[in-house]
């Protein structure tokens, strides 16, 4: 390959791939060695191309539709998922809010004492804190990776 680059180059491609050369650019490229090793090259991969798209087995129309409708199914089972998802979020959201504005001083006093019977160094408590923080999203994380591979089967 030439190591120089012709500025003609991009437009030699995209003529290439329109399938007509003119007169001028096909001037140019009898008279630069940089296009012409282009033609050649991208000539060959364009013959190729064509070849293998005419070759290509064109399946049957009740397979396309039974594929659409597969795909429709999917598509709306998705859908579904993720309505159902973002409504579990509201409603966990809602009870959490409610717990809190319900309970919120008993729960907090009582975790209080809770924590004050035990006696725990400052690291094994946030330790403890932060692992009940992410064990729920490590299980949210899982059960929605297992229901993506589900749906691609």
């Amino acid at each position: 390959m030439s190591a120089e680059r012709c500025s003609r180059e991009d437009e030699l491609l995209d003529a290439l791939g329109r399938a007509f050369v003119g007169a001028e650019l096909e001037a140019h490229v009898g008279s630069c060695s940089s296009c012409t090793e282009l033609r050649m090259v991208a000539g060959a991969l364009l013959d190729d191309r064509a070849e293998v798209m005419v070759d290509a087995p064109v399946p049957a129309a009740g397979t396309m539709w039974w594929r659409m409708q597969l795909r429709h199914r999917r598509e709306s089972q998705a859908l579904a998922r993720r309505s159902l998802l973002v409504g579990q979020a509201v409603t966990l959201s809602i009870a959490a809010i409610l717990v809190v504005f319900l309970f919120g001083a008993d729960v907090a006093a009582g975790i209080r004492h809770a924590v004050s019977l035990v006696d725990l160094s400052t690291p094994m408590l946030a330790l403890l804190a932060s692992s009940i923080v992410i064990a729920p999203l490590v299980a949210w994380i899982a059960i929605r990776e297992v229901g993506g591979r589900q749906s691609k089967v």
